[in-house]
This record gives C-alpha cells, sequence and structure tokens, in this order.
C-alpha cells in the first residue's frame, strides 16, 4: 500500500490507446494480476486479467444478437453490471447509452426515443423507482426498442455471457456514449462523447489526481454520469487503481473506505457533507485516505478548510460538464493552498481554454469572461439537434459554456458566475423550463418561474415562483407532490413563493436575475 509520502513519487503510466477497450487490454496485458474492480456490496472483485475476460464475455453475448454500432441502454444503480456493460458495450463497438435510474416516465421515454436505444437493461427497483416495469410499459410507443432486460439478482440472467469470435476495430473518434442534460430550452439533450474524449479525459484527470497503480479508489459517484462512468471507470482503469463500485450511502461508503484502506474518494459536496455529519466517521479508520476529489457545484474556502480538517487528506477540485466528458479544470492535490483553496485550478491536458470577451478575444489576466473550451475531450454536438450544436460550439470548435470565469497569470481558474440560467443543485444540473413547463399544467398554477438560491450545502436550491389560477390558492405540500409524479427528485423545488405576479422585462421576459435577487434576501418560505 503507498503511503501519503509517496503520492507524488509514484511513477506516472504511459500514453493510453485512444478508444476505451485499448486502455482495459493494457492494464490486463502489463498486470494481468493487480486489483482493478471490487464491489462491496455483492463481495466480487475483478483483477485485470478476469476483468478483460468478462468484459469480452458480454461484448460477445452483444454481438451475438446486434451489430456493431448499435445502441444499448442502461438504467441501473451502482454496482458491477453498469462497469461490466459499459466496458463489454465498448469492446462490441457499440454506443452506451446510461440514463437516471431514477427518471420519472417522460424523462425515461425521451431518453430512450432520443437516443434510438435498441436494448435497455433495467433495474428492478431504484429508490423505490419500478424502472424495468416502466420501460416495459412504453415498449408499445418506442419503435427502436425491441427489448428490456431485468436486472434482478443473478446478472447473468439479463446480460448474456458468449466469448466472441473477434472484436471489430473501434475508431477513436467513434460514438462511444450519449449522456443526457438539461438544458435551459427545456427537455435534456443527447450530448456525444467519443472515445477518444472518454480516454483523454480519463487519463489526464487520473494524472492531476495523483491517481496511480497500487491506490483504492472508493467511487459512489452515479454510473450514468461522466462523474462516475469517465472520471471514475475510465480514470480508474487508466491509473491501474483498484477501483470500489458502491451506492452511495454514508455509512457503506465509510465502511468501505476503512475496510479497503481508501486512498482516494469521489464525492460530490453533498456527499461529503452528508459522510461529515454521520456518526460513524470518528470511529472509521482513514489513515489511508490521501486525496478527496469533488465537483458540480461552487466550493468555498471554508468548505475546502472543513473538508481536509476532517479527512485529513487533500481535496481535488474539477470544473467541468457532460459535454467535457466531466472535467476540462482540476486542482491538483499538490497545488498551493491558494490555488486549492480559491480555484477550480488549471486546464487539463490536451484542453484549450480561452477567458472570452464580449468580442470573442482573450481578455488579460484577472478579467471576468464567458469560458470557452476546445479539445479531444469536447462533445461532438448535441444528438439530432444541429441547432443546439451550433449554438454550443462555434466553427472554430470551441464550446461556449455560458459560465463566467477568470484566470490568473499561471493558468488557475476562477468561476465568478454563470451566463445561463441552469440550476446546479447537488451536483445534478436542472432546466428552469422543465420544472415551468410542468407547474403550469397544476389547475391551481397560471404561471410559474424557477430559479436558483445559493446554499452551503446544495450549491443551489431550486426555487419556485408560482402565480395562482384565478379563484385558486396553490399549497406548497400539494405542488411538491405533484412535481414528484413528473420529476426527478434533485428538480422538484425546495423553496416555494406564491406571488401576484412575476418581474417581466420590455421584451416580456421573466427577469430572473429580480428573482434570484427576492429568492436570496429571503429564502425562508416554503
Amino acid at each position: 500500500m503507498l503511503e501519503r509520502s509517496e503520492l507524488l513519487a509514484a511513477p506516472v503510466p504511459g500514453p493510453v490507446g485512444g478508444v476505451l477497450g485499448d486502455v482495459l487490454h493494457r492494464a490486463a496485458r502489463e498486470a494481468p494480476d493487480d486489483l482493478l474492480l471490487s464491489t462491496p456490496a455483492t463481495g466480487e472483485t475483478w483483477t485485470a486479467a478476469e476483468l478483460l475476460a468478462e468484459a469480452r464475455a458480454v461484448a460477445g453475448g452483444l454481438l451475438r444478437d446486434l451489430e456493431p454500432g448499435s445502441r444499448i441502454a442502461t438504467c441501473l444503480g451502482n454496482g458491477p453490471e453498469p462497469v461490466l456493460l459499459q466496458l463489454g458495450v465498448a469492446l462490441a463497438g457499440m454506443t452506451l447509452v446510461p440514463v437516471n435510474p431514477r427518471s420519472r416516465p417522460a424523462e425515461l421515454e425521451h431518453a430512450l426515443r432520443l437516443s434510438g436505444a435498441v436494448r435497455l437493461y433495467a433495474a428492478v427497483d431504484v429508490a423505490g423507482n419500478p424502472v424495468a416495469d416502466l420501460a416495459t410499459a412504453a415498449l408499445d410507443r418506442l419503435p427502436a426498442l425491441r427489448e428490456v432486460r431485468r436486472c434482478d439478482g443473478d446478472r447473468r440472467d439479463a446480460i448474456d455471457l458468449t466469448e466472441p469470435a473477434d472484436l471489430p476495430v473501434v475508431d477513436p473518434e467513434s460514438l462511444a456514449q450519449v449522456q443526457f442534460t438539461s438544458g435551459t430550452t427545456g427537455r435534456a439533450k443527447g450530448v456525444r462523447i467519443t472515445h477518444s474524449g472518454m480516454v483523454t479525459t480519463g487519463r489526464a484527470f487520473a494524472d492531476r489526481l495523483g491517481a496511480t497503480a497500487g491506490r483504492v479508489w472508493v467511487n459512489p459517484m452515479p454510473l450514468f454520469h461522466t462523474a462516475g462512468n469517465v472520471l471514475g471507470v475510465v480514470g480508474a482503469l487508466s491509473a491501474r487503481a483498484e477501483h470500489v463500485v458502491l451506492p452511495f450511502a454514508p455509512a457503506p461508503v465509510l465502511r468501505a473506505m476503512a475496510d479497503r484502506r481508501a486512498t482516494l474518494l469521489s464525492a460530490a459536496p453533498t456527499l461529503l457533507d452528508l459522510l461529515a455529519a454521520h456518526p460513524d466517521l470518528p470511529a472509521t479508520d482513514l489513515s489511508a485516505l490521501q486525496v478527496l476529489f469533488t465537483g458540480g457545484m461552487t466550493v468555498t474556502p471554508t468548505f475546502v478548510d472543513r473538508v481536509e480538517s476532517l479527512f485529513g487528506a487533500r481535496l481535488s477540485i474539477t470544473f467541468g460538464m457532460t459535454e467535457t466528458c466531466g472535467a476540462v479544470l482540476q486542482t491538483a492535490p499538490t497545488d498551493p493552498d491558494p490555488v486549492r483553496r480559491e480555484t477550480v485550478g488549471a486546464p487539463l491536458a490536451g484542453t484549450d481554454v480561452r477567458i472570452a470577451g464580449p468580442d470573442g478575444e482573450a481578455v488579460p489576466p484577472g478579467t471576468a469572461g464567458e469560458l470557452w473550451v476546445r479539445g479531444a475531450r469536447i462533445t461532438r454536438g448535441y444528438l439530432d439537434d444541429p441547432a443546439a450544436t451550433a449554438e454550443a460550439i462555434d466553427p472554430d470548435g470551441w464550446l461556449h459554456t455560458g459560465d463566467l470565469a477568470e484566470m490568473d497569470a499561471d493558468g488557475a481558474c476562477r468561476v465568478v458566475g454563470r451566463i445561463k440560467d441552469m440550476i446546479k443543485t447537488g451536483g445534478e444540473n436542472v432546466s428552469p423550463v422543465e420544472v415551468e413547463e410542468l407547474l403550469v399544467q397544476h389547475p391551481a398554477v397560471d404561471r410559474a418561474a424557477v430559479v436558483g438560491v445559493p446554499d452551503e450545502r446544495w450549491g443551489e436550491l431550486v426555487v419556485a415562483f408560482v402565480v395562482p389560477a384565478a379563484g385558486r390558492e396553490p399549497d406548497p405540500a400539494e405542488l411538491t407532490g405533484f412535481c414528484r409524479e413528473g420529476l426527478s427528485p434533485f428538480k422538484v423545488p425546495r423553496l416555494w413563493r406564491v406571488v401576484d405576479d412575476l418581474p417581466m422585462t420590455a421584451s416580456a421576459k421573466v427577469q430572473r436575475a429580480e428573482l434570484r435577487r427576492i429568492a436570496a434576501e429571503d429564502p425562508a418560505p416554503r
């Protein structure tokens, strides 16, 4: 086991290939007996050779029935299945479509319809959400979807394992995944992610994190997100670290960290808060822990100091989005205190960054502008949405993030705000328009506007301003229940304001900035 003092001394592996299969084959060739995957919930472990063998068998099962290029959806909680399917789908030259297992029916149908997935591997139940039943009920409305494989109990009941006669040659620029992200204009968009984007990001992220062979990486981040299946799965595999995969719940995560002598932990700020508040933390042996990775929301210097003090490890903060495979800027655990506490770090290898002024030219250091990024990890665009693609990515390949940022003379960036109206709560993106469109369907609501209000724990809380329908008095408790029927839990407003009218601009647009100001001044009403 590597000690804290060896954090800088451990050698960094050399370059990897351009597709996910190359990373897996390289690990199995160079260190076949290294432990690369463990799942505490099932008690299973895989060496590099065993992981390659099972991933090949998954690919063989897929290729027995389907052609390379087919799109395979998963709707699963954290466990061995999403990892094995991710690797098997990649080896088969197919495209993975990971979907949030807490999706409500309309969200699930949208993802499956837009992606054109031909097969879905779905959990029977995730946190009370009967995912497999929801998908099965929608089969008649999804012409591309041929079948739903129910994952319950022995995964071999759902996942065919067959040694392939041959594996296809996969182009690094081919489509590896379609992941979904909410936009400011309504329903989630399908983000096109390439093999080269995933491999480039996973390697660069692991390098910046200090992850190398011999480390133990506990990852309770959702495996349907880039944070879980690019930064986690691909990052750990690139570094040949043991990847400990489990659902997030404070007690099991703390137990896994102690039992596996974790050196690395991936956790959103909200998860870190829950771990910090858990009564088992003081008695948990975290003496092997070196680095905590977090991201997904603004992190304050006070938060950095508190987390590092509680866990006795350095914090590495990343800034990214689904469109950048989850990371584009990142602090290193070895960065000076001002960089680690006050910035989101420097660009990862293979990334061009520009802080652009209104004319599109780079602004001087210390000046705020829009964050633009370019490079291999950037999405090739949104699935079947050329207008949204053209709006986000200019002809020179720059992705316009909509975030306001500053860069210092040494390349470290500080995010100072957002141009877009997206709400980020607990590391999840919430489209105000999506919530508003649902709210106005309630008979007690005439109009609605949704904004985010800053919150130390969640990053932002979703706040809904509603104008009553004539003769009605909206009940926040009733509206909360209504939203829970149509939205994923993180999208449901936490705070409610019943108002006579909404502030509007001269061009009849809601003044969201004014609503954010009102909500921030007095966030108490529910």
